[in-house]
């Protein structure tokens, strides 16, 4: 978690005085932003895959949910947590009235935490979310790099393929995966033997929260879309 903290916090460094110093003068905002996004592309990109491809090698995935975390399951829980308690402290020091990403920092961090130094278990939960929550961040950063660089061709031809897909991610995917993590953590007995009640219910509404959040992110900006 610490070397992944050391990385991420590199990478944000890299976008804000190399990749984007020309852009913005010293202190601009939008230039924090796009260091920002430095390191969401990288996240997001390397976590779907990984979590992608190791889903695909496993046969009973139901079993993997309240199965011990193994070594891997529990790196890419590290590797993912430094993202956002950087990326939190990036908003928190340069961007606090952005209390919709901040919250849902929050909530996603506690979330891979619990489960990684609390119950050692349910960690496959979290590949399943990654799988279907992060697929889209490559594409959604380029997108906001665009509209943060005034890039006007560039966004007109990702905006409305990228509402699309994000719209069918975050508000069909997600909510149903969701809704098989919480019959499984909430009602299953196997579920309550290594994660403890609330503990399970703080996760899902933590997820529910999450999604709640992206799709009130995301119908603003149909509606910006829409009234155009």
């Amino acid at each position: 978690l610490p070397w992944s903290c050391v990385f991420f916090t590199g990478l944000y460094l890299l976008g804000y005085w190399v990749v984007f110093a020309r852009r913005w003068p010293r202190g601009a905002v939008d230039r924090f932003k796009a260091a920002s996004c430095c390191m969401s592309i990288v996240h997001g990109t390397s976590t779907s895959m990984a979590a992608a491809i190791y889903m695909l090698n496993l046969f009973h995935t139901a079993s993997r949910l309240v199965a011990a975390n193994t070594r891997f399951e529990e790196a890419i829980m590290e590797y993912s947590t430094a993202y956002f308690l950087v990326d939190l402290v990036h908003y928190l020091l340069f961007v606090p009235n952005q209390l919709l990403f901040v919250l849902h920092h929050v909530f996603t961090s506690s979330y891979m935490l619990s489960c990684r130094f609390y119950t050692g278990h349910g960690a496959f939960s979290t590949i399943v979310l990654f799988v279907v929550g992060e697929n889209t961040s490559f594409l959604q950063n380029v997108w906001t790099i665009s509209l943060l660089t005034h890039s006007a061709k560039l966004f007109n031809l990702l905006n409305v393929p990228f509402l699309i897909i994000f719209s069918i991610f975050r508000g069909v995917l997600t909510p149903w995966a969701t809704w098989q993590l919480c019959l499984y953590f909430l009602f299953s007995r196997e579920a309550s033997a290594v994660v403890p009640f609330p503990l399970a219910l703080y996760w899902m509404w933590s997820v529910f929260m999450g999604i709640s959040g992206s799709l009130y992110w995301v119908s603003t900006h149909w509606a910006k879309l829409m009234s155009k």
